[in-house]
């Protein structure tokens, strides 16, 4: 591979390459996805296909293959596997974000309050308090903290555990279609 690199442009290396290992490339793409027990269509094993592309080229990756020490379809399986896992954190960042904020928004515009939203044995009694005080009542993490004569980490820790739970429970599938094990 080195050989060849020397030998040619690098906008011809990397068209030999994927032209040579498309095939593979998207092979692992899939396994992978079953893997993660995500939904599996042309266009999404498309997507990921680009992801990989991108981060082969952006970090000279080609460059720094050594077939001494791994097979080909070794080093592409990790590519692939750390490009979905990076992409399923960007996207579970970004429902988490959406989540917390539609949540937020409801209850301070009424449609509904905190108890009645909430399935009753979801939450701790305490962590169903915290978040009537700072989401429904709209008080800061210093003044529920004081109110509960609990420390501000505490309550943030606890406000941050309610709502991941609250994700978990309402959250059904992964970024790719996916469902979760609950």
């Amino acid at each position: 591979m080195k050989q060849c690199i020397r030998d040619k442009s690098s906008s011809d290396i990397y068209n030999d390459f994927f032209v040579d290992h498309t095939t593979l490339i998207k092979r692992t793409i899939i396994a992978v996805l079953k893997k993660f027990n995500s939904r599996i269509d042309s266009t999404i094993v498309d997507e990921v296909f680009q992801n990989v592309a991108l981060k082969i080229i952006k970090n000279n990756y080609l460059d720094k293959y050594d077939s001494a020490k791994a097979k080909l379809s070794s080093w592409i399986y990790v590519i692939v596997e750390s490009s979905i896992i990076d992409d399923l954190r960007k996207q579970q960042k970004h429902k988490t974000e959406i989540l917390d904020e539609t949540f937020s928004v409801a209850v301070k515009t009424h449609f509904f309050t905190v108890q009645n939203y909430i399935p009753k044995t979801l939450l701790t009694e305490r962590q169903m308090e915290i978040l009537l005080l700072t989401i429904e009542k709209d008080y800061s993490t210093k003044e529920a903290s004081t109110l509960l004569s609990l420390s501000e980490s505490a309550v943030r820790c606890i406000k941050h555990q309610a709502l991941r739970r609250l994700r978990n429970y309402y959250t059904k599938y992964d970024s790719y279609g996916g469902k979760h094990d609950h």
